[in-house]
């Protein structure tokens, strides 16, 4: 997640690369979803990290990657709970900030972090990022110890990846620590790698971390029609680092690279279908790189409004979101062209169908196949203001215009 954009495609790395995700404020009357069941386990990695991030089902990480402490009040109320990256820092004040505006930290493990490594707003610690980048490398000191590179270019080896990791987690293993590639991830073609590469490689490298992501920026460096590589590069890493390994991605909503930045509706499917794809955090990057602005997404009021609605739908959703995969649906699109993918939750006995139309075309109809019921009735679209009709067999179904996202809730 790189900020000096080049001819490759992604964003490659001298500068800095946001990240973010964002936590809701306020917690509608309408409410989705019912209040945690008691005796809800938490399923997830974070259990295992003292430090880490909560190991709640009412939260989901929403991060902003490298932005000024300054506006972290700003961020907050955009739903974002995350600063991921302080540059060059953090620096001396940098944690107090945060803490007085509610905000987790990812961040480098560098003297001042060490020195502050009993303060439970650091959740989580960065490593370099995208060491699948073909590029200069300035010196890298993570806990007190240096690699150095150059003066030729090179990508960094699997070797000093897992030795920076095992440098991390004995400074601290009470906190995860994280890994983000580049959009070469999910871009087969992306030249940013250099010659020689394989994808094989990857999963070399997905050893060196505890939850791992990567970048991609489709209208901004792909193309219109590959908001879909979200998807594709979720489950690729899935395959390549095992499914109990968290996963991160990230989504540039002001960025314009070579093409142009994403509408908000786009953006809107970028941040569902990976979800849909199990993404165990979402990250804003808030930068646009020409001309620069490193909090475009704060100046961008037609943007912050649609993450803020977006961001609140997810805290809202999360104990849904987090809690166990459920097999009990299906989707089929009356289109072969335009598929329909689905993520389906079982809480609290009631039913929740995630859906995308997820490549670009005209639209399509879905018809979904609920398990379990034995009485025609009603499914809540949820954020629509609307219900649709489900018979006794469980079928319903619904249109789906470009790109379009639905969020279905079944009663009992």
């Amino acid at each position: 997640m790189r900020t000096d954009y080049k001819e490759t495609g992604c964003l490659n790395r001298y500068l800095f690369l946001l990240l973010i995700f964002a936590l809701a404020l306020v917690i509608n009357t309408n409410s989705y979803c019912a209040e945690i069941p008691k005796g809800w386990t938490v399923t997830r990695a974070w259990e295992k990290f003292k430090n880490g991030p909560p190991a709640d089902p009412k939260f989901f990480p929403l991060i902003v990657w490298l932005q000024a402490p300054a506006n972290a009040a700003k961020y907050k109320a955009a739903g974002i709970n995350t600063y991921m990256g302080l540059w060059k820092g953090p620096k001396p004040g940098d944690l107090k900030t945060l803490k007085n505006a509610g905000m987790y930290l990812i961040c480098e493990m560098n003297p001042e972090a060490v020195k502050n490594k009993s303060d439970k707003t650091i959740i989580g610690w960065m490593m370099v990022d995208e060491p699948d980048n073909w590029q200069f490398k300035t010196p890298i000191t993570l806990n007190g110890k240096t690699w150095n590179y150059g003066p030729k270019a090179s990508r960094i080896s699997e070797k000093d990846m897992l030795d920076m990791y095992n440098t991390v987690k004995g400074g601290d293993p009470t906190r995860p620590v994280l890994l983000g590639f580049s959009c070469g991830v999910a871009v087969d073609d992306y030249v940013g790698r250099g010659s020689g590469w394989k994808n094989t490689m990857y999963s070399g490298y997905m050893k060196a971390c505890d939850w791992v992501g990567f970048d991609v920026y489709p209208t901004a460096s792909v193309a219109d029609d590959a908001l879909w590589f979200h998807g594709k590069g979720l489950d690729r890493i899935k395959e390549w680092a095992g499914s109990e390994k968290p996963r991160f991605n990230a989504i540039g909503p002001c960025f314009t690279g070579k093409k142009r930045k994403p509408t908000p509706e786009e953006v809107k499917t970028e941040i569902w279908l990976s979800i849909i794809h199990g993404t165990n955090g979402i990250v804003y990057f808030a930068h646009n790189i020409a001309p620069f602005a490193e909090d475009a997404l704060l100046k961008d009021s037609r943007q912050l409004e649609n993450i803020t609605k977006i961001n609140a739908q997810i805290t809202e959703l999360a104990p849904v979101i987090n809690s166990p995969a459920y097999s009990g649906a299906s989707a089929a699109s009356s289109n072969n062209s335009i598929p329909i993918d689905i993520m389906t939750k079982k809480y609290n006995e009631e039913v929740y169908i995630f859906s995308v139309a997820a490549r670009l075309g005209d639209g399509t109809t879905g018809t979904f196949q609920v398990q379990g019921v034995n009485k025609a009735g009603k499914v809540q679209v949820l954020g629509e203001d609307r219900t649709l009709d489900i018979d006794s067999s469980g079928k319903f179904k619904d249109e789906f215009k470009r790109w379009e996202v639905h969020i279905y809730k079944i009663n009992k």
